[in-house]
Formats: structure tokens, C-alpha cells, sequence
């Protein structure tokens, strides 16, 4: 919990921001936990970064997964 403030919006932050982590790919992990600690609105707007560099389309995040097509 560090870094996080010890009231309620920085504590829901912090579980938002984990359950977050925990949907996306191994690959994204890393790169997002690379980046620090980042708000919630920041590591959607890395995210969606990184989903666009590495040729994933807006619409199928989810159904693109290490580069290949599900």
C-alpha cells in the first residue's frame, strides 16, 4: 500500500488499479509495473498507448493476445 493515500478513495484506487493488472497480458503487466506507480487514469491512457504501438486495434484488445489474432 505504499504510495497510496490511507483514505477510502486511495484505497479503491490501489484495488481498481491490481484488479486492472490482473485482466491485462503478462507483456502489459510488466511494461505497466515498469512504469511505477501510475493513477488509474494514467495507466489507462499508457495502456491504450501500448495497445496502438504494438498494431492492436481499439475495438479488440481483448482478442489479440502476444501478437496473435484468437
Amino acid at each position: 500500500m505504499a504510495g497510496f493515500e490511507p483514505k477510502y478513495e486511495g484505497i479503491q484506487e490501489m484495488i481498481l488499479r491490481d484488479q486492472y493488472l490482473l485482466t491485462c497480458d503478462k507483456f502489459i503487466q510488466i511494461f505497466l509495473r515498469e512504469k511505477g506507480k501510475l493513477s488509474l487514469k494514467e495507466l489507462t491512457k499508457v495502456s491504450n498507448d501500448y495497445f496502438e504501438a504494438h498494431g492492436y486495434a481499439a475495438e479488440n484488445h481483448e482478442k489479440k493476445i502476444n501478437g496473435v489474432n484468437n
